[in-house]
């Protein structure tokens, strides 16, 4: 319990059976209002496997109504008025989105005000990656050169490069919306921070700002973002359809890109395939994208796929792994047999840790043999050396029905850029 209070918003024993529904119902109360964030429940064997009378035991209440809390009128004001000046202005966005349940109000702002948005790697799908203003080519270009930042359920942490330069311009003017107070400005100054619900405030946005966007032209940035997308769309497209062998992840990424539903649950994890995904497999429904988050924990796409699964029985999931992430919990493969989860895990199989010269050790380690693993569980299995054979191999999987293991050897000397880990702490 000691140990889990500074990193929890709550950290409780039970120590009588009797109070477990009390507990458990004001643990679900702390990890959803305000910040969203864990809670510990500490249920020591002699309370959890007492017996008493069940008249004895309090009843749970029904879950609380998150309450919506509105942005101050001023700053709404000042918002509008910085956005409304804003020559190439950007709207960024995470998780709080979802939490808050903002998508169509996220959706009905960025088309009235025509900017731009991007979101954090956990955040996306909050509106479909395939939208006009949607320039998933021209990130770094876009975020280097916006003058305005709405920064809207999200905190300015390594992910945003803690809103500094070189990520952002030096002289960019932020506004900050957040659920938590203590969120406002850390790590950098803002313009304007407003503490509110993201689905209320961005409704007081579009009260606020209706006569100042709508019908207005569209703004010359956005011909700027489109050509840098356009241009970053075509180099990449270039390697999806190659036909080399070993091929690139990428090529194995269009290949998963196109066999997916619109509603596809994706979940990404290891070093290179990640990297890869993050530009090439788009996300269209909030929620739907699942990755290892900011506390980059690797060998967590076999559990999170499951976990998926059960939630959305009736929706396409696929796990998208690296080799040595995959092996780190690919026993779970053992967990959906026995339970009949039929998550499609296709593996980027590169014979090792990372990209040839990122690091040597666990570098060359052969191409596990995943695929008969899987089949010794029960599942279904393939091994794929060719990019022509992964469409198949992907429609036979999910034809039989069973979880299914779609292992894809890919090129050991393929590479993607990343931000050094030394870039992840704030200046």
């Amino acid at each position: 319990v000691a140990m889990f209070k500074p990193i929890t918003k709550m950290s409780e024993r039970v120590k009588d059976v009797r109070r477990i529904p009390e507990i458990i119902n004001k643990a679900f109360r702390v990890a959803t209002s305000g910040q969203p964030g864990p809670v510990y429940v500490d249920l020591p064997g002699d309370v959890l496997y007492n017996v008493v009378e069940e008249n004895e035991v309090g009843r749970s209440q029904r879950p609380h109504k998150i309450p919506r809390v509105s942005g101050d009128p001023g700053f709404i004001k000042d918002a509008i008025g910085l956005l409304k000046g804003a020559e190439r202005p950007l709207v960024i966005t995470g998780t709080g989105i979802i939490w808050s349940g903002a998508m169509q109000e996220l959706k009905e702002f960025v088309e009235m005000t025509g900017i731009p948005f991007y979101t954090t790697p956990q955040g996306r799908g909050v509106i479909p990656e395939d939208h006009a203003l949607s320039f998933l080519g021209a990130r770094n270009r876009a975020w280097k050169a916006a003058d305005v930042v709405l920064i809207v359920g999200t905190r300015i942490n390594f992910i945003l490069g803690f809103g500094q330069a070189p990520r952002f311009a030096e002289d960019v003017k932020m506004i900050q919306v957040d659920i938590s107070d203590e969120e406002i400005g850390r790590n950098r100054a803002v313009d304007v921070g407003i503490v509110g619900d993201a689905k209320t405030v961005l409704r007081q946005l579009m009260d606020e700002g209706s006569d100042s966007f709508r019908g207005r032209a569209e703004l010359p940035w956005l011909d700027t973002l489109r050509g840098h997308d356009k241009r970053s769309q075509e180099k990449m497209e270039a390697i999806m359809n190659a036909d080399t062998s070993p091929m690139h992840p990428l090529r194995l990424c269009k290949e998963v890109r196109d066999f997916m539903d619109r509603d596809a649950i994706i979940v990404v994890d290891g070093h290179e395939i990640l990297n890869f995904a993050r530009q090439s497999v788009p996300t269209n429904v909030a929620g739907h994208r699942v990755n290892a988050g900011p506390n980059g924990c690797m060998g967590v796409a076999v559990p999170f796929g499951l976990g998926a699964k059960v939630a959305k029985p009736d929706t396409q999931v696929i796990v998208l792994s690296g080799d040595g992430s995959f092996g780190m919990n690919g026993m779970e493969i053992d967990t959906m047999v026995r339970k009949n989860i039929p998550a499609i895990i296709v593996i980027s199989n590169n014979g090792g840790w990372a990209g040839a010269g990122v690091m040597t050790a666990g570098r060359d380690l052969g191409f596990s043999r995943y695929d008969e693993m899987a089949k010794v569980f029960g599942a279904h299995g393939e091994f794929v050396e060719r990019p022509e054979d992964i469409r198949p191999a992907l429609e036979r999987a999910a034809a039989s029905g069973k979880p299914a293991v779609v292992n894809v050897v890919t090129d050991p000397t393929a590479r993607s850029s990343t931000q050094s880990f030394a870039a992840y702490r704030a200046i």
